[in-house]
């Protein structure tokens, strides 16, 4: 536990000091970011714009709708030449946690989408992530998209996701976090931050692909939690309705024993 608060708090240390370092020369410009403005805001049942078009990393020409239809998936956008947290951090956590599902495989029962906020990035920035993680397997589910302005843009008002070039720097401010999106690729259930628990995610899959991933046990368990949309995570209700009950009923009781002992006494 010591060690994971002690990486969180070092990766809060590093993006504050290279947000400084970037932030400093562009303030002199007049080309400063404005931070307030890097926001990911939470667009649910906003419907995805599946005519965009993309490129992936095997040089296909694509559109968003390629990937939905039967099954979830899920889309996080960043950049592939993040100096930062793309490549070093949110693109491990979120690989880790997909292999740490129970019962649901990338490929088989969902997507994962990464789209790029840079449009000058190449089909071979693509390439060279996905060959970073997986090797030369050609490893199904997964998939690096690079486009235009326009395909990026549109991608990103919809789910809410607000970015800001630093041309001094030539870096992109941006927010971090993940969205799982229907089949029929409807804003579904957010994650922010850098970790994404693998029961949530698996939760938020099974709730996104309604019925169409999981087994029956799966969908039961849905009826066990709730989504929280003010953190993004799922809270057991039956546990939490058990200590009311709990709490409750040593209300009850401690009432009974003072009227009884009021009685005694009388």
């Amino acid at each position: 536990m010591m060690r994971q608060l002690f990486r969180r708090w070092l990766l809060l240390v590093l993006c504050a000091g290279l947000w400084a370092g970037a932030a400093l020369p562009a303030a002199a410009a007049g080309d400063k970011p404005d931070p307030l403005a890097v926001t990911f805001d939470q667009n649910l049942d906003a419907p995805l714009p599946l005519q965009a078009q993309f490129v992936d990393e095997t040089g296909q020409a694509v559109t968003l709708g390629d990937y939905f239809g039967q099954k979830p998936a899920i889309l996080v956008m960043g950049y592939y030449e993040c100096p930062t947290l793309c490549v070093n951090v949110v693109y491990p956590e979120l690989a880790k946690s997909v292999q740490a599902m129970n019962r649901l495989k990338v490929g088989d029962d969902f997507t994962v989408l990464a789209v790029s906020i840079d449009p000058t990035e190449t089909v071979d920035a693509a390439a060279h992530v996905k060959t970073t993680f997986f090797g030369d397997v050609a490893y199904p589910g997964w998939h690096f998209l690079t486009g235009d302005k326009t395909a990026i843009d549109a991608v990103a008002r919809a789910i809410g996701y607000h970015y800001a070039y630093d041309p001094e720097q030539d870096q992109y401010a941006h927010p971090t976090g993940i969205v799982v999106a229907t089949p029929d690729g409807t804003v579904s259930r957010y994650f922010f931050g850098l970790e994404f628990p693998p029961l949530d995610l698996r939760l938020s899959l099974l709730e996104a692909g309604k019925g169409t991933v999981g087994t029956p046990t799966d969908q039961l368990l849905l009826l066990c939690y709730h989504y929280d949309p003010d953190n993004g995570r799922y809270t057991n209700v039956v546990f939490a309705a058990a200590r009311l009950l709990g709490l409750g009923t040593m209300v009850v009781l401690g009432a009974v024993v003072w009227r009884a002992a009021k009685g005694t006494e009388r």
